[in-house]
């Protein structure tokens, strides 16, 4: 369940769009890719029953616009691809929100990353313009990801999700610091890096996925086999989802 926090909406805004700008703009030493995302979840959750559906999704619009903007080194030549996918991006959040609203408050905020993991499959299957995937964030850093030859590329960005999805459940829901959900951040931050560590295979990356979903795609290797499982079987969790919210809405209104 997610759970309202007392910091305003415009400073979380303020602060997710400066952190999440920045973790694009060090794609060297990416760290705040780790902290930069978990804002934005901050806001969503704060949009409680008594607003509408829409309040605050603007400035999380207006937010990821800008952060994509900053990872494209702002290009005016990308900005209306830019302002397209932040569109497409927001409506996990809007979608979140819709199954919160109709479900209650005993939703996870888990709901937001699979919405979000659901856009990046979209996107990567039909997108014609660039995209700024999460795992975008780590490709300068492959040595971090070499496990993702068992999660495919995005499963980097869904580490992004749930590394910021336990630092707002750490940091932005109460007063006092949940200190289980610090320690549980940490582990989910430093845990995948030191493992891939251990590991001697290289990290699948990005023109390794795009190759795949091309209209002439490199079928002969184990990644192929496998494809993006992670967004795949998230998309079809959202259409679950989102089956299951519509009907319960049309019962409860019987």
């Amino acid at each position: 369940m997610a759970k309202k926090n007392s910091i305003g909406t415009s400073y979380l805004f303020a602060g997710g769009t400066l952190l999440f700008s920045l973790a694009w703009l060090m794609p060297s030493f990416p760290l705040l890719a780790f902290i930069g995302f978990a804002p934005f979840i901050a806001i969503a959750a704060n949009n409680r029953k008594e607003k509408s559906m829409w309040s605050s999704l603007e400035l999380v619009l207006l937010g990821l616009s800008v952060s994509f903007f900053a990872g494209s080194l702002f290009s005016p030549n990308l900005l209306v691809s830019i302002l397209v996918q932040a569109i497409l991006f927001t409506m996990s959040f809007l979608g979140y929100t819709f199954v919160r609203k109709s479900l209650g408050p005993g939703v996870s905020i888990i709901t937001l990353s699979v919405f979000w993991l659901t856009v990046e499959y979209v996107l990567l299957k039909w997108s014609p313009f660039p995209v700024n995937f999460l795992a975008d964030l780590f490709l300068l850093k492959p040595e971090w990801t070499a496990w993702n030859t068992n999660t495919g590329y995005l499963g980097t960005s869904l580490w992004v999700l749930i590394s910021n999805t336990l630092l707002y459940q750490a940091v932005l829901t109460e007063k006092k610091v949940n200190w289980i959900f610090v320690v549980m951040f940490a582990i989910s931050v430093v845990g995948p890096i030191v493992y891939s560590y251990t590991l001697s295979a290289d990290a699948i990356t990005r023109e390794q996925m795009m190759q795949l979903y091309s209209p002439l795609p490199d079928v002969n290797s184990d990644y192929a086999l496998r494809g993006e499982f992670i967004p795949r079987t998230t998309s079809w969790v959202s259409v679950l989802i989102l089956l299951f919210t519509l009907v319960k809405r049309k019962t409860t209104k019987k």
